[in-house]
């Protein structure tokens, strides 16, 4: 376990956390000027998530890894914080 394995997860995870922010803030932005906001922005979010977790999955090469690995527990706390963080402090 490298020092720079854990940093690159931190910022590959990190920056993956504010793309998937800005997506969901997208969303939710277009489908408020659709009638059924909640149904089909809650439907294209859902779909949008599991196609980026599975582009996130098949880019990152930390997919070898066991999921109690430290880099990847890194890489997941990085991207959990950074939503979080968005979330709370900047909304």
């Amino acid at each position: 376990m490298k020092i720079k394995e854990m940093g690159l997860s931190v910022v590959l995870n990190a920056f993956l956390g504010y793309l998937w922010i800005l997506f969901v803030d997208n969303i939710v932005s277009v489908a408020s000027t659709i009638d059924n906001a909640f149904i089909v922005g809650g439907i294209i979010i859902v779909i949008g998530t599991t196609l980026f977790g599975e582009i996130v999955r098949r880019t990152t090469r930390f997919d070898e890894y066991k999921f109690t690995h430290p880099v990847k527990l890194i890489g997941f706390l990085s991207f959990g914080s950074v939503v979080i963080i968005n979330l709370t402090i900047f909304n």
